[in-house]
């Protein structure tokens, strides 16, 4: 039993609104330096408009730290979307150069990352197109040691693991995201990376592929959800998964009827937020996916409508359910394929369909999840399995302490 709580802000949401405040304070003095800050597309100098880019993580409680070098941003400054991808009747400038290592663990809750700023001229740009770096940024990482790779996971024992990029990125990941410079004033963008979609796990040779999602956000059209997440004695939890859904029953694809539109992690004192472009969405709570029968929490999930340029308080209080083993037993044809676990829960007055957790695979092999299981009745659920030719799916019910095996194939045309 979990029930969502709106109320007066806590001590830990005050906290995480201070931290926000100097985060924007941060970011705006070093706007400063360049022409002026503008607070999200308000007046600036006269001349060139200006573009500033932030970078964000949609967080995954899997890893200790996940580090991504990035070389540069560039835009293309073209007539239309079809000019941008084709890469004609257009032009790309490069507008940020960081040429520096992120964690994206480091990157939630509110916490933005400055990439660059840069002049301008006015009109309208159809994309944006990030270039990973070849080689490690300077700095340390969170063992206190130089940087190994340019793009790598620290895994939940500590382990260090290269992320291996698929050569069709190494010409830049494309961002189809059309916006428009005024002269004057500035337009500030936030790319978020999604670490959970982004990290793909290759079977069970102990090697990662990264296959880079990442979403940008308009910061003058955003809408904010934060909260606080606590286990029904009221102590909050740390390492919850919060997730922006939309909802789509009728849609004629399965994979569609479910979409996460943004996702974050809970930190040490329970608290998160997540930022979202106006709309109707199911936020969801949930933290598991352990494969030792420990305690999981949730799902809690409530509907929201959300507007531009407002701050919504949501709080869950979640119940606890020893988790139940599932092994999903994949045939992949060496693809990517995306697995999404959901079950229909009640959101408010209403049934919704829902995910609960997902993960990202590459190779044909026996994958392990953990999932809130059920004591005397289990709990059913769906998995689905996709890539861009062909989706699988199985049903399952899922038992406190025991054991679950599904096979699903993706493999070969649809």
């Amino acid at each position: 039993m979990w029930m969502p709580r709106h109320r007066i802000l806590t001590r830990q949401r005050e906290k995480m609104k201070y931290l926000n405040c100097f985060v924007c304070i941060s970011a705006c003095l070093l706007l400063l330096i360049l022409p002026g800050c503008s607070g999200g597309g308000g007046s600036g100098s006269s001349g060139p408009g200006q573009l500033s880019l932030y970078l964000t993580d949609a967080a995954t409680n899997s890893y200790q730290a996940v580090y991504v070098t990035v070389d540069t941003v560039q835009v293309h400054l073209g007539d239309s979307k079809d000019d941008a991808e084709e890469e004609a009747g257009g032009e790309w400038k490069v507008v940020a150069s960081p040429g520096k290592t992120y964690n994206l663990m480091a990157l939630v809750n509110g916490v933005l990352a400055p990439l660059g700023a840069s002049g301008l001229e006015s009109g309208a740009y159809t994309q944006m197109r990030l270039m990973l770096g070849g080689a490690p940024g300077a700095g340390l990482n969170i063992q206190g040691k130089a940087h190994p790779y340019p793009n790598y996971i620290i895994d939940s024992k500590g382990a260090v693991h290269e992320l291996k990029v698929p050569s069709g990125y190494q010409t830049g990941i494309k961002l189809v995201h059309s916006f428009e410079i005024v002269n004057g004033l500035t337009l500030e963008l936030i790319l978020d990376f999604d670490a959970v979609k982004s990290v793909v796990q290759a079977g069970n040779s102990g090697k990662y592929i990264l296959k880079p999602t990442i979403k940008v956000i308009g910061t003058v059209d955003k809408s904010i959800v934060e909260g606080v997440v606590t286990d029904r004695r009221g102590d909050v939890l740390s390492g919850v998964l919060v997730s922006a859904q939309t909802s789509d029953p009728a849609a004629a694809n399965p994979v569609d009827r479910v979409q996460v539109s943004a996702s974050t992690v809970t930190n040490e004192n329970g608290a998160y937020q997540l930022f979202l472009e106006p709309g109707a969405y199911i936020i969801v709570a949930y933290k598991g996916g352990v494969i030792d029968y420990g305690d999981a929490y949730g799902p809690g999930c409530v509907r929201l409508a959300t507007v531009a340029d407002a701050v919504y308080a949501q709080d869950f209080r979640l119940s606890d359910r020893q988790s139940g083993h599932v092994f999903v037993d994949m045939d992949t044809g060496g693809q990517i394929a995306t697995v999404s676990f959901r079950q229909f829960a009640i959101c408010g007055s209403s049934s919704e369909e829902i995910e609960v957790t997902s993960m990202q695979v590459s190779q044909d092999a026996r994958y392990a999840i953990g999932l809130p299981g059920g004591t005397v009745v289990p709990i059913s659920y769906t998995a689905i399995a996709f890539t861009d030719e062909k989706t699988d799916s199985a049903t399952l019910d899922v038992t406190s302490g025991e054991n679950t095996t599904i096979n699903l194939d993706v493999s070969g045309a649809p």
